[in-house]
């Protein structure tokens, strides 16, 4: 059987949305800056910043809704090696795995797996109160990993290895996977403007461009595959994979031959890739104020608002965000497989180490040397968010975050999932708690977190029970970041005093001299 600790990382890999995209548990907040650009553009403008610098930003997501940890000691406690002993073997050296440490859920053939990680690089923003715009610059780093609509047979091989007596001498047909891959650097650039603010009402707009690039996407997609697994004729301790049928296409676009660390880190600092791309996000968000007043000050026909305050009861946000594609054109090879009666010999693919080895070993199975070398175009993964934040009194919040998938998730491209998450928070200028409880995975996975948020600096969890073990997860995730925050101030003497009863208002003195010139 597969060593413990490769069932677990093989597994993640092949099923890697975030660092989590989502970061729940602080994207809600009026203090993270341009870190609330990613969920609704519009958030540049009308901030509690005059400038905004986000230093660096890190985390990772991964969901599935096939395996649960079932293990006695927590996923935590085994990636930091600190296992209790009495889990080990007697030189303490490794911890003694058992297959009901997995524990599969039978839901069906409708296997999904998201793994994602994000690196937020530098970025800034500038909110101009006195034009009512904000703009803002930045980059990230996404690495994107799902597997969707795909055959639970498949989690279980992963699961139990090919040794499991469970799966042997069984007939495995119209199997189906769908995989993608891919590592891109995204540059965006992103325009807000505010465009209604009259007494109660307020509205604000954004939009995000951004520029895409790749060396890296890989896609293997299954229509159609039976197989069995069955005992090595030489080697009664191995076993050969029969293939019966396939039905597939293999798409390798990456300029790399395995997985290496600094495939990643080396295209950070490029600008170019086998494939490149052009993408854009959509925002608006209406503010309720019913008591705009007590924030505003007026002097000389000017009225002034408190710009270190929040003002609104309630605010209400949509957007639609990855809108765009990438364009491979070098180092593009897919295969497509129509074959029968292959044998897949034991230790043929080795340990995992990227799907382009993946690829590569299969490709030499089947026999598929003419391949098709034209360009391609994916999609990125246009998701619509709605979001509504609550002010319920002095520093306390709750937000909701509906985040629903656009696109087909069967199909050669970047796939994300869809969730909901409630975010209550408490929430000032210096500390910020918050608790996410999501619905993720498409609506399958519950996520309880906890994030913190302390000035310039905040670490968190969308789905802290998958580091301690609670309610047999099925996924976990963590993020941490920096930022410089530099914030409005208040006008000067005599309007910086904005906590007394607020004066009669210019427009108002102004009607009732007309009205008294009439009489």
């Amino acid at each position: 059987m597969t060593p413990s600790k490769y069932k677990i990382y093989v597994f993640i890999l092949l099923s890697h949305s975030v660092f989590s995209q989502n970061f729940s548990g602080i994207t809600g907040s009026n203090y993270i800056g341009t870190n609330a650009i990613p969920t609704n553009p519009a958030n540049v403008v009308d901030t509690r910043h005059s400038v905004f610098v986000n230093l660096s930003a890190i985390g990772i997501d991964f969901q599935n809704n096939f395996l649960r940890w079932n293990a006695p000691f927590s996923l935590l406690s085994f990636v930091t090696r600190t296992t209790p002993n009495k889990y080990r073997n007697p030189d303490r050296s490794k911890v003694i795995w058992k297959p009901s440490y997995f524990k599969a859920s039978e839901r069906g053939k409708d296997l999904s797996i998201y793994a994602n990680g994000e690196l937020r690089g530098p970025s800034i923003a500038f909110d101009i109160k006195k034009w009512g715009l904000g703009i803002a610059g930045g980059v990230r780093y996404r690495f994107i990993n799902s597997l969707s609509k795909s055959s639970d047979e498949l989690g279980k091989v992963i699961m139990e290895g090919t040794s499991s007596s469970n799966l042997i001498a069984n007939n495995y047909v119209n199997i189906r996977g769908n995989l993608n891959s891919s590592f891109i650097n995204e540059f965006y650039g992103t325009l807000g403007k505010v465009i209604v603010e009259d007494d109660a009402k307020f509205i604000k707009i954004g939009v995000s461009a951004k520029y895409y690039l790749s060396s890296n996407y890989n896609h293997i997609q299954a229509e159609n595959f039976d197989f069995t697994i069955l005992r090595n004729t030489l080697d009664n301790t191995r076993q050969d994979i029969h293939i019966k049928n396939a039905d597939a296409t293999l798409t390798d676009a990456s300029s790399f031959s395995s997985l290496e660390y600094s495939n990643f880190t080396g295209q950070m600092l490029q600008f170019k890739g086998n494939g490149v791309g052009f993408g854009g996000d959509l925002g608006i968000i209406y503010e309720y104020r019913p008591e705009i007043q007590s924030f505003s000050r007026n002097n000389n026909g000017k009225s002034f608002v408190d710009p270190t305050k929040n003002k609104y009861r309630y605010k209400i946000g949509f957007s639609i965000v990855d809108l765009g594609f990438m364009k491979f054109r070098s180092n593009v090879e897919t295969n497509t497989l129509f074959n029968s009666n292959n044998i897949i010999l034991p230790q043929t693919y080795q340990k995992f180490n990227g799907f382009e080895r993946v690829i590569a070993t299969t490709n030499s199975i089947f026999g598929t040397a003419n391949a098709n070398t034209n360009s391609f175009i994916i999609l990125m993964p246009a998701t619509s968010i709605f979001t509504l934040d609550f002010h319920l009194r002095e520093n306390y919040y709750v937000n909701l975050n509906w985040r629903q998938s656009l696109l087909n998730p069967n199909r050669r491209g970047i796939i994300n999932y869809s969730g909901i998450s409630i975010v209550p928070r408490l929430e000032k200028r210096s500390l910020e708690i918050s608790l996410p409880v999501g619905l993720e995975n498409n609506y399958k996975n519950l996520n309880i977190g906890l994030a913190f948020r302390y000035y310039g600096f905040f670490f968190g969890s969308d789905n802290l029970t998958g580091w301690l073990n609670t309610f047999n997860p099925r996924g976990l995730s963590i993020y941490a970041g920096a930022f410089i925050p530099l914030y409005h101030k208040l006008p000067s003497s005599p309007l910086k005093c904005f906590n007394v009863a607020n004066p009669q208002s210019y427009r108002k003195k102004k009607l009732i001299g007309r009205i008294r010139g009439l009489n």
